[in-house]
């Protein structure tokens, strides 16, 4: 088991992530390739259908809402649903990559292959559920757009549970590793008593990994214009390389933060808390 006994600098958290990434990337190429290749047909077969079963994309109905026409609700249960279907499906996707991250880095194991098991589909469980309340949110957010006072209280919320769940990173790893909990409510009580003292940590490490895709992803959005026009295919794969680097990026900058959360000196309190235990 990967352990840090000093505090790690954000800096550091991006750059070993980055180079865990180039490194599992090399050892586990076939592993990467068929998720690229499950993600990239999620993302045609959800277009596809979108376009044949005709259902609003999110502009579309932000438009209606700012013009203060009529919602059409069966189109928007209808997308609705769609999302709900991608995020089951991306994370039934992602999850063996993600747990294929944590082990390598944690664990040095390195899992060449695509597979799904018992412990992938718990840990998708887990980052469906994770982003149920987001996606609610974000819902919301697009209802509300006519309500000046409702729009800004509803993104505070959406910042404080983004800020929550950043929190509860540390329980990904954990479970990729198998580490024995109680239960639910323990498991997340565990994650959040790791992340005690590590928030702006963890805010400016995520950050500083996730900066460089940002500036590529800008830069792409302004020349690919015309070329978007003419090979509209070049979206959904744009997007599935996003998704695998944006998986593993965040699992092993996740996988870095634990190695020290986890096996972080206990403070006075804590100590005589767990010797009263």
């Amino acid at each position: 088991m990967l352990i840090t006994t000093v505090r790690p600098t954000a800096l550091g958290v991006a750059l070993r992530a980055w180079s865990s990434l180039l490194r599992a990337a090399r050892l586990m190429l076939p592993l990467f390739l068929i998720t690229y290749v499950l993600m990239a047909g999620l993302g045609i077969a959800i277009d596809r259908l979108s376009a044949i079963l005709s259902i609003p994309s999110i502009d579309a109905l932000k438009e209606i809402v700012t013009a203060g026409r009529r919602l059409p609700w069966l189109g928007v249960s209808e997308a609705i649903g769609k999302d709900v279907v991608i995020c089951i499906v991306q994370a039934v996707i992602a999850a063996p990559l993600a747990v294929a991250m944590h082990r390598f880095i944690l664990l040095g194991e390195p899992h060449r292959f695509y597979f799904i098991s018992r412990l992938t589909i718990r840990l998708a469980r887990w980052i469906f559920a994770l982003q149920v309340p987001v996606l609610i949110l974000v819902w919301l957010i697009l209802f509300a757009r006519g309500a000046t006072a409702l729009v800004p209280l509803l993104f505070v919320l959406l910042f404080a549970l983004l800020g929550f769940l950043m929190q509860t990173l540390q329980l990904f790893p954990a479970m990729a590793v198998e580490e024995p909990s109680a239960g639910i409510s323990s498991r997340l009580e565990t994650a959040l008593e790791r992340a005690e003292g590590m928030f702006w940590l963890s805010l400016v490490a995520l950050v500083l990994t996730f900066l460089p895709i940002g500036v590529v992803q800008a830069v792409a959005m302004r020349v690919s214009v015309k070329l978007v026009a003419h090979a509209p295919l070049i979206v959904p794969l744009a997007k599935a390389a996003l998704g695998i680097v944006t998986v593993a990026l965040a699992a092993a900058a996740v996988s870095w933060l634990y190695s020290y959360g986890a096996h972080k000196p206990k403070t006075a309190i804590q100590s005589q808390q767990l010797s009263q235990a």
